[in-house]
């Protein structure tokens, strides 16, 4: 794993090796009651700011992707360092294609010949994000660090608690921050890169002048 980075290095190249390195990550998706499923899948490859995965056609998790083509993914390394990451999933439909991507990560991923030996592993279909909105959350270290970032053409997310213009500068909700990340001001201000998104700020404020935005 990767040593923890600087702020300013945290992108979305670190976060797919990030995620690369974590391999065995949480997907999410829905199945066919619209009821939430979750499972553990290899990230196969990170290749051309894709990251790569695949499925058996055989598997209840393939028919989740074909069927509404979008996962959420999350990772974390043994010293609390998480990236998320959710999007549109693309499927490239040309046998020759899936086969020549089955074929590279079968050379990247050694192991998975022993579970698919022959053409056998050509039951696997591969699947990748290309456009996706994801978020890096550092809980290792004082203060806490979360990054947002996007791959290809999706913009960031932009979610949080701000500080509106009904602020009086009281002062209560710098008080009650655990991160201490809110700074003095006219009005005062967050520092997003530091918050927890608890919302104990928006629940102190005697103004009202917390909001959530997402």
């Amino acid at each position: 794993m990767e040593q923890v980075p600087r702020t300013d290095d945290i992108d979305a190249g670190y976060c797919l090796r990030f995620l690369r390195e974590v391999r065995d990550v949480a997907f999410a998706t829905t199945d066919e009651a619209g009821l939430p499923a979750v499972r553990i899948i290899d990230v196969m490859m990170v290749e051309g700011g894709r990251l790569y995965f695949v499925a058996a056609r055989g598997k209840a998790f393939y028919a989740d992707v074909m069927r509404t083509r979008f996962v959420a993914i999350v990772g974390q390394s043994p010293d609390f360092r998480t990236c998320r990451l959710r999007g549109a999933v693309e499927h490239p439909d040309d046998e020759v294609e899936q086969h020549r991507l089955v074929d590279r990560i079968f050379e990247l991923n050694p192991s998975m010949q022993e579970l698919y030996p022959g053409d056998s592993r050509y039951v696997l279909e591969a699947f990748y994000l290309q456009d996706a909105q994801g978020e890096y959350f550092d809980l290792s270290g004082t203060p806490i660090v979360r990054v947002p970032f996007a791959l290809g053409s999706a913009r960031e997310a932009v979610a949080g608690f701000v500080i509106t213009d009904r602020c009086v500068g009281c002062g209560t909700c710098a008080e009650a921050c655990p991160e201490q990340c809110i700074a003095t001001g006219s009005p005062y201000e967050i520092a997003q890169v530091h918050c927890l998104r608890c919302g104990r700020c928006a629940e102190v404020c005697p103004h009202d002048a917390i909001e959530r935005r997402s």
